[in-house]
């Protein structure tokens, strides 16, 4: 695969003093393409494009807020349930040269935002040449200065450790290291993994936010190959539609962070959330266990009419297992009662347990370890698990035989 310093030298373009300046075509000016700005630092010079969403300002269902306690957001992401004020979190993308990251990717753009005195501030640094890169990343060193957390999607995988190491080549100090860092990718895969077959940003803005993109919007898998073809032309239109792809991802971020985060504040009105939302906020408390709230949840689900049998197989099985957590199977026996007259097999082992070592009643564990072996026979699954599952009934029912026998 080409390196970016060789395709680079394939424009014209090297590092330092050598930069050939190319012949560009009679084009309008990036500045005047973007209605931008330049800004110059210690390092060089960047083009700045802002944009400020006032406070009330609606992406899709979503109305920006001044303020919202981020404790619960915080807390289903491990981030120790702090609420972060608001106005200290930067919501961050990048585009760049490529898309697989490695030290030959270069971010020629980089897209912050935040919520301010007068709604939500967006800031994309943008290079025009990219001998500049020092001076982009030290506008981005700058403005870390003034916050507390980064959010981003699928930032963990890519943004970050791509900024990293482009900090790191050119020798300068690494900014966010110490910042609280939340990746909406993998709360948005718990929360909307159960209905929506695709959870990428876009698909969230459009199941989620309900909010379509212009005709302005261009492919995330183009973008390289237009910024290229800027730097070889001139072409300041080829990166107006990029510009605008950057904008929509981080305000849409913005959006789903408080969309998300307002989910999770919620008491028990989920009137107006889609059900299989519901049950997935209470897997999200499941994991991190706060089970006294996923607890709340589930049992508000099991009251609801729209769940398939499927669904409330694993609803029971969901809520029987925490209540076994807490020592309190009592309450989940008539849980496994329904699953196991549905046919489910996990259902009956738990009856049998419990009838077999809480109960203390052997001939009922044994009535639970007869049906799951009928269900076991009829059931869909492959040879290799029926065979193991076989084998470990053989082993409960002998055991409970012989203890129903005297011989144990």
């Amino acid at each position: 695969m080409t390196s970016l310093s060789e395709r680079l030298k394939n424009l014209g373009l090297s590092k330092g003093s050598e930069i050939t300046v190319l012949a560009k075509k009679d084009t309008r000016s990036l500045v005047d393409e973007l209605n931008a700005s330049t800004i110059t630092n210690d390092l060089g010079k960047i083009i700045v494009v802002e944009k400020t969403f006032p406070y009330g300002y609606l992406h899709g269902d979503i109305q920006f807020v001044d303020q919202i306690d981020t404790t619960e957001i915080h807390k289903t992401s491990k981030l120790n349930g702090i609420n972060c004020n608001l106005k200290k979190i930067a919501f961050l993308d990048t585009e760049t040269t490529g898309l697989s990251g490695g030290t030959g990717t270069l971010a020629f753009l980089i897209g912050v935002g935040r919520f301010g005195e007068q709604g939500f501030h967006l800031t994309q640094y943008i290079l025009e040449d990219p001998s500049e890169e020092s001076s982009l990343l030290l506008a981005l060193s700058i403005y870390s200065e003034e916050i507390e957390e980064i959010v981003t999607f699928n930032g963990k995988s890519f943004d970050l450790p791509l900024l990293k190491s482009r900090f790191i080549l050119n020798r300068m100090p690494v900014p966010f290291t110490h910042l609280k860092h939340l990746d909406l990718l993998h709360i948005s895969r718990r929360l909307w993994r159960q209905r929506l077959p695709s959870r990428s940003l876009k698909d969230l803005e459009h199941e989620i936010l309900h909010l379509p993109r212009t005709e302005e919007e261009v492919p995330g898998w183009m973008i390289p190959e237009l910024y290229f073809n800027f730097l070889k032309s001139g072409d300041a239109s080829l990166i107006k539609n990029v510009v605008y792809h950057n904008a929509m991802d981080i305000v849409s971020l913005a959006a789903l962070f408080i969309g998300i985060t307002q989910m999770l504040n919620k008491d028990l009105f989920y009137y107006d959330l889609d059900q299989m939302d519901v049950f997935s906020i209470g897997q999200v408390y499941e994991r991190i266990g706060e089970y006294s709230k996923s607890i709340e949840i589930y049992e508000y689900c099991l009251k609801q009419s729209t769940f398939s049998k499927n669904f409330m197989i694993e609803l029971n099985n969901r809520l029987g297992c925490i209540y076994k957590k807490q020592s309190q199977s009592d309450k989940a026996v008539n849980l496994w009662k329904n699953n196991a007259e549905n046919g489910d097999y996990a259902a009956c082992i738990e009856l049998a347990k419990y009838y077999e070592h809480e109960a203390k009643d052997t001939k009922t564990a044994l009535l639970w370890t007869q049906k799951a072996d009928i269900i076991i026979v009829n059931s869909k699954i492959s040879r290799y698990k029926k065979n193991t599952q076989k084998k470990e009934l053989h082993l409960r029912r002998t055991r409970l035989e012989k203890r129903i026998n005297g011989n144990v």
